[in-house]
């Protein structure tokens, strides 16, 4: 092959590759405004919206965990409990080390009435972050639905704890 020819090849292969590259960051910026738009939609109390909105950016970037905790929890305010459990385990499964993926499935398994499911992910979430105070409401809410108020107002009282630290 001539020298010419490879040159054309290269800068084919070059040109295909910038194609590639600006279609995958064009589809991604999509996502972002589908992201955006479900969440103004969820903020207006339109949850079945921004379920619809937020699958159409799923189905561009299925790889972005921020879109299945959105769609979670508009799922859960719909009433949608099997579906909203499904994208808060994909969530957990893409930030495993993010104690608010926990909080959220923990949150779902509530609304199925499923406290002990729901102990150990806001144990889960716990572990990975003691210091802060959300993991700690969420624990006395799963002791609440369990009609264990002792265990629950301990948490309460930890979390507000560490609330006011956290403020000072």
């Amino acid at each position: 092959m001539s020298a010419y020819r490879m040159r054309v090849l290269a800068c084919a292969v070059l040109a295909a590759v910038f194609a590639v590259a600006a279609h995958a960051q064009d589809t991604k910026k999509q996502a972002e405004d589908l992201m955006r738009q479900g969440q103004q939609q969820m903020s207006k109390g339109q949850p079945r919206d921004a379920i619809r909105t937020l699958g159409k950016a799923i189905e561009l970037d299925p790889t972005k965990p921020e879109l299945y905790m959105l769609r979670s929890r508009a799922r859960d305010s719909s009433g949608m409990f099997d579906g909203a459990l499904d994208d808060a385990t994909k969530y957990i499964e893409l930030e495993p080390s993010d104690e608010y993926g926990y909080l959220n499935r923990a949150r779902v398994y509530l609304s199925l009435e499923k406290p002990e499911k729901a102990l150990e992910d806001a144990n889960k979430a716990i572990e990975l972050k003691p210091d802060e105070p959300d993991g700690y409401y969420r624990r006395a809410d799963v002791y609440s639905a369990m009609n264990k108020e002792a265990e629950a107002k301990a948490d309460e009282a930890k979390a507000d704890e560490l609330d006011a630290k956290a403020r000072r």
